[in-house]
């Protein structure tokens, strides 16, 4: 893979998890413009949280009536949850397809206080 295309596609992962834990559309410019040397406009940001938005909503809705089998399984990882770093159960929902192979379903926390 070119590495310009590696660096493309780590910089929108990047601004897809700003934009996924809240950060505002003018932050994420700023820090973009701050680390990365180029301006991205607020609007551009928010341009592109609009197509992610669509991704996402058409990867919940996803049939799931493929998967022969759907099973849940969980690791422990240490995480920050609203101020001490605690042991925390990360959850993934796998899916089976009539392949035999895996895709992740979902993934999530819980946040126990």
């Amino acid at each position: 893979m070119d590495k310009g295309l590696r660096s493309e596609r780590a910089l929108k992962l990047a601004l897809a998890q700003m934009y996924m834990q809240g950060v505002s559309t003018r932050k994420v410019a700023a820090i973009t413009e701050q680390r990365c040397g180029f301006d991205v406009s607020s609007t551009q940001v928010s341009e592109a949280a609009k197509l992610l938005d669509e991704d996402i909503q058409a990867w919940r809705e996803r049939p799931l009536g493929r998967y022969r089998y759907v099973y849940l399984d969980a690791l422990y990882e240490k995480v920050r949850c609203d101020g001490p770093v605690v042991d925390n159960a990360v959850l993934i929902a796998i899916g089976i397809n009539e392949d035999g192979k895996r895709d992740i379903l979902g993934c999530g926390r819980i946040c126990e206080s």
